[in-house]
């Protein structure tokens, strides 16, 4: 081979690697938000919106990557910090002015921590490889005895580490665990999965699979169906595909890394995946793509408008990749009688052309029926009420997210 032919295989090698990049970087969009994001009360106030008759203020805003939320019964709220190891108590709004009494310290030294829950007694706590517990007194708001961790070897690191944590109406205990990846098939059949366990911690079995990452999900108080919102793939352009709500049953495959969205092939991995994608469950809702949404809580009871009630609040974390930004709100959801889902901004603002100032994480709805919300990029906790509904601690009124929840489920 003549050194000019040798020459002109070279270059065509190198013009093929550059289309190559060229094409992935068409596919592969970043656009995070600036970093060092701070709370900003004078734009919080000017900036979002709520709809007609709800309030927005700071309940706490002084919660660095604040996640998870949890009232106990006392009126008090914890917070999930995962990257800050901690679970932070927020003292009841004893003054009623809105506004948490005080901020303490719950728990340490914790590896991630994320999901929360109740049951019987015992605080339990999500973190990346384990699920643990404490003995929990909700009329102190302290802790007492030796935390133990119940199931231990979950797998960690990877894209999607965090945990989420409910019980079900059944008293079992649902975690979700995030895929290891963008799109792969996963070594440890327990990624991507929502899993179900013995209070106690045994009884290990996968629930569903197919979920990428399924970071909220809450039991309907109408159907006892789980809902669990899905975080679509990225690196297929801006609009496709889109991220997911699903209703999980057990057994059943929703479609991740095979498919996308309505069981539309994934071009990595649907070739020669047909028989999985034609079983796979479609999501009975879908959001825009890479809209990222986390949290998610069925309204239980009766402070909001007659509209919101049975509805279901879904915290849009907001987009990376894609060329322009898009979510960063909550947004409520609607359903009809035929199965049908309406969607609905409810807190909107954090985002005003491509300037980020809040990405909501988590909802909880609570003692006083108003709604809060985490935001683990300026660090707060907001509390959105309508009018009429007043800050109250936890004496003079039931708390919905764990007696009624009870009842209803």
């Amino acid at each position: 081979m003549n050194s000019a032919l040798k020459w002109v295989l070279a270059l065509l090698a190198v013009l093929a690697v550059a289309a190559i990049c060229i094409a992935l970087y068409a596919r592969t969009v970043v656009n995070f938000p600036a970093p060092g994001g701070a709370f900003d009360p004078v734009r919080i106030e000017s900036q979002i919106v709520v709809p007609e008759g709800f309030s927005i203020g700071a309940y706490a805003s002084d919660v660095a990557n604040a996640r998870m939320l949890l009232f106990t019964t006392g009126g008090d709220l914890l917070v999930a910090t995962p990257n800050l190891g901690k679970v932070v108590l927020l003292e009841r709004d004893r003054d009623r002015d809105g506004k948490a009494d005080g901020k303490r310290d719950l728990m340490v030294s914790l590896k991630g921590p994320n999901g929360l829950d109740f049951h019987e007694g015992w605080l339990y706590i999500a973190e990346t490889d384990a699920i643990g517990r404490i003995a929990f007194d909700h009329a102190s708001g302290s802790t007492s005895g030796t935390y133990e961790r119940v199931v231990t070897g979950l797998p960690s690191g990877g894209n999607h580490w965090q945990k989420t944590l409910r019980f079900g109406p059944d008293g079992l205990m649902y975690v979700t665990i995030g895929s290891s990846c963008n799109v792969c098939i996963e070594e440890d059949a327990r990624r991507g999965t929502m899993m179900r366990y013995q209070p106690d911690g045994s009884g290990e079995e996968i629930f569903a699979t197919g979920l990428r990452n399924s970071a909220g999900f809450d039991f309907s108080p109408t159907d006892n169906q789980v809902y669990a919102t899905d975080n679509g793939r990225d690196m297929l352009g801006d609009d496709f595909p889109p991220c997911e709500l699903n209703r999980v049953s057990q057994g059943n495959h929703y479609g991740w890394p095979f498919a996308n969205g309505a069981r539309v092939p994934d071009p990595d991995f649907g070739p020669d995946n047909g028989t999985i994608i034609e079983r796979s469950v479609a999501p009975v809702h879908e959001f825009r793509a890479h809209n990222a949404p986390l949290g998610i809580q069925f309204i239980r009871g009766h402070t909001l408008p007659e509209k919101y009630r049975g509805s279901a609040l879904v915290a849009l974390h907001g987009s990376w990749n894609r060329s322009v930004k898009d979510g960063y709100k909550v947004v409520s959801l609607h359903f009809d009688e035929a199965g049908g889902i309406l969607q609905e901004d409810f807190v909107s603002g954090f985002l005003l052309e491509d300037d980020v100032i809040g990405r909501p994480v988590e909802l909880e709805e609570g003692p006083d029926g108003a709604i809060y919300i985490s935001d683990d990029y300026a660090g707060a906790v907001y509390r959105v009420a309508y009018r009429g509904a007043q800050p109250s601690d936890a004496g003079g009124l039931a708390l919905i997210s764990l007696a009624e929840r009870a009842q209803v489920l």
